[in-house]
């Protein structure tokens, strides 16, 4: 489907196409068609799946310009995502004769107060903003015909939810009602059934919920542990910026203030800090003066902060999508990111469940060292010319030396510059190579399971298994290799996450 097809105006079209945008995203291809047609519409989606486009697109189309009464208002939980839907809006509104007016706490309100008055058709405001201007008698919202909720369940979290609920009640009862919201917790549910006229429900969830670029790891910890356990890891890991996030407010403050008695400089945000200290703390963050920020889940949406390293989960999130917004802030511009979870032994089942929603193997926490150790070698091959070279030249013999020396053997033929051949008993056998051996808790055993089990081979078809003190071979029938490539790496054994690839030189 296009933008097109979707009812736009030619402007908004116009707009669109300049701003570099081809394919309308599901949210955006479910929810417009459904608001143009003057519908109520609670939108269930992540950040970063187009939400701002799905209600801003609508909104804008059925503004009148000639009109210089505030036509429609967008409520935000904070004041970086204020300022985010506001420039959206704007660049949207590129052709039309549309005023998109931001008002947010720890800006001049006389200055504010003027460019609602001044012709405001659409006002993006933080909450506790919008209602004093109400209270000011600056902004009246008889005209208003169009409500938008963003990321409702972050106003709840804040403490938000009941001067939302008065803002509500006075707009005019014909308005068209926008909820959008990552979670539906029970009050948030509970608003849509009051304030909202017959809305139609929409959920996206995305295919993948993570970022390939996110390399993520958990860490076993007793609780009485944690504080210790994260200032080990950030001490390993070095990290050039991380968020360190906690379930709870008084969390987040006590172990602010645990970290910086133990000597690491550290910033804490939650909701009980006034809208200019959660400003101040965000800016020094963004403008790198401090490493370490350790927050509730307001800050887990709507920022982009490009040196954020690592995320570390000091508390696991309730649900899995929060685990996605807490991780998505880093490996941010294209960069790589770690995202590292304290799991107490009542949390193993919490892990898993992540695991599951999100489709994803989450590995055990290693050092840096640790991780260099296991890395897997950094040159892959086509395993079709592994199979012909076999067919063409007979295998070097099978390496007997201790683990050095067999891994040293196994690379020498690409060192002396001949050409590199599988380590196979015979023409129709395959070699694999595992990144992880004794060491890391692996046994024969273990490894014959995944095969059988997780990559579906025949018993038969597993010839020889090696396990070594940092890394493993295995022999099995060359018709089985690529499956179990395919089907075992990444994935997990012994609790241990692997890398497996065919043993060339």
């Amino acid at each position: 489907m296009t933008f097109r097809e979707l009812g736009l105006s030619e402007s908004l079209l116009t707009a669109l196409d300049e701003l570099g945008f081809e394919q309308p995203s599901p949210i955006q291809e479910q929810a417009i068609p459904q608001l143009l047609d003057g519908h109520d519409v609670i939108g269930q989606a992540q950040t970063g799946t187009g939400k701002t486009a799905a209600f801003g697109l609508p909104l804008l189309q059925y503004l009148d310009p000639g009109s210089d009464e505030t036509q429609a208002i967008v409520l935000t939980p904070t004041r970086e995502l204020c300022i985010q839907v506001t420039q959206a809006l704007r660049s949207y509104a590129e052709h039309l004769d549309i005023n998109v007016v931001a008002v947010f706490g720890g800006a001049p309100i006389a200055e504010q107060k003027a460019r609602v008055r001044s012709g405001a058709h659409v006002v993006v405001a933080t909450v506790g903003r919008m209602k004093d201007l109400i209270s000011r008698h600056a902004l009246v919202l008889t005209a208003v015909r169009f409500v938008v909720l963003d990321e409702a369940d972050e106003m709840l979290d804040l403490g938000f939810i009941e001067d939302v609920e008065r803002i509500l009640r006075m707009c005019p009862s014909g308005r068209q009602t926008l909820l959008f919201s990552a979670t539906m917790p029970e009050p948030v549910e509970r608003l849509a059934q009051q304030y909202m006229y017959d809305p139609v429900t929409i959920r996206i969830t995305p295919k993948v919920l993570t970022v390939e670029a996110i390399e993520q790891a958990y860490v076993p910890v007793a609780e009485k542990d944690k504080t210790d356990k994260l200032i080990e890891i950030l001490r390993v890991e070095e990290p050039e910026q991380a968020i360190v996030f906690c379930r709870t407010k008084i969390g987040t403050s006590r172990l602010d203030k645990r970290l910086r008695d133990r000597g690491l400089p550290c910033k804490a945000l939650h909701g009980d800090l006034s809208q200019g200290q959660r400003d101040g703390v965000m800016i020094s963050f963004k403008e790198h003066k401090h490493p370490l920020l350790v927050a509730t889940d307001v800050a887990a949406r709507g920022l982009d902060i490009e040196h954020v390293t690592h995320v570390i989960n000091f508390d696991v999130p309730n649900t899995t999508e929060i685990y996605v917004h807490r991780i998505g802030r880093t490996g941010r511009v294209g960069r790589t990111g770690r995202a590292i979870t304290l799991i107490t032994p009542k949390q193993e089942d919490d892990l898993r469940r992540i695991e599951r929603e999100a489709k994803v193997s989450i590995g055990e926490w290693e050092s840096p060292e640790e991780r260099l150790e296991h890395a897997p070698r950094p040159r892959r091959r086509d395993h079709s010319e592994d199979r012909e070279r076999r067919a063409a030249k007979p295998p070097p013999s099978e390496p007997t030396a201790a683990d050095g020396a067999e891994f040293a053997e196994l690379v020498e033929p690409e060192v002396s510059g001949q050409a590199p051949g599988p380590a196979s008993a015979d023409g129709d056998h395959a070699k694999l190579f595992l990144n992880r051996g004794a060491g890391s808790g692996l046994s024969e055993d273990d490894i014959r399971w995944a095969l059988v089990e997780g990559a579906v081979l025949p018993a038969q078809s597993i010839h020889d298994i090696r396990v070594l003190e940092r890394f493993s071979f295995v022999d099995i029938d060359d018709a089985f290799a690529e499956q179990a490539v395919e089907r075992l790496d990444g994935t997990k054994i012994a609790g241990k996450q692997i890398r497996i690839e065919y043993a060339n030189g």
